[in-house]
Formats: structure tokens, sequence, C-alpha cells
């Protein structure tokens, strides 16, 4: 966010946490775990929405997402942004396809610039693969 940020263009933002991944596979359930604003439908409702993602993987998240969007907020449209479209065989046939992508990567996981592996490197500034060695790294850790 803080890329998009410095932008100048005039537009408002809020932001959501919206998780379903556990390790490094999909749930298959999507848990919106924060609301950061408790007008959310005031600033959605009746305007055009673009959702920013940091990756689209299997699609799981978005799919759930978009439909609870435009239910309960009612925007004009809702588009998606996302950093990474994950090149994956496990994409859900109704995938939802991002409209604007930064970039398009290999079916491996990927972490820093915002991207975590449980709750770890999303401070790095570049985006990296985390290795099995780096994964295995990690659990001892947790």
């Amino acid at each position: 966010m803080t890329a998009l940020s410095q932008e100048k263009q005039l537009y408002l933002y809020d932001f959501i946490k919206v998780s379903s991944y556990k390790g490094l596979s999909t749930t298959g359930e999507v848990k919106i775990q924060k609301d950061m604003s408790n007008n959310l439908k005031e600033i959605l409702e009746g305007n055009h929405v673009i959702v920013v993602e940091d990756i689209v993987d299997t699609g799981t998240t978005l799919s759930k997402l978009l439909p609870q969007i435009e239910r309960d907020y009612h925007p004009l449209s809702v588009e998606v942004c996302s950093m990474l479209l994950k090149r994956t065989p496990a994409a859900l046939p109704c995938r939802i396809e991002p409209k604007f992508v930064g970039f398009s990567v290999p079916n491996v996981f990927t972490i820093g610039f915002g991207l975590d592996f449980n709750q770890y490197y999303r401070d790095l500034l570049d985006i990296w693969i985390i290795s099995e060695k780096g994964i295995k790294y990690n659990w001892k850790l947790s």
C-alpha cells in the first residue's frame, strides 16, 4: 500500500484483513479477520471499487470476498488489482482473474514485500521464493 499511496491520485482507501491460508496451503475457508473501518459501507456504497491483492493463487479468497462485497456494500463496480498472479494448476475453475496484474509468477511460495509465511518475512523489501530449507527452519521457530 505504501507504493500505491505515493501516487498522486484522489481516492479513498480502507483495509480489511482476509485470509484463506494456514502454513503453505489454503484452508478453502475465507476469514475476514479485520474490518479496519466502522464506515466501510459508507466508503464503498455507490462507488467504483478496486480490491488490491498481494497475490492471486487458487482464487479462493476472491471467489468468496467479491460476492460478499457486492452483497453487503453495493458498489457501482468491483475490479481486482494484484501485484502477483500465480501460474498454478490448482486454480479454481471459477478463479477470478484480476483486471490489473503487476507480475505473473511460477507455482512457488513467494515471500517479501508484504507477502508472509506464517507472519514471517513480510517486511522484506523484495519478493523472494522461500526454499524447503527456509520452510523447515521457520517451522522450528514456531
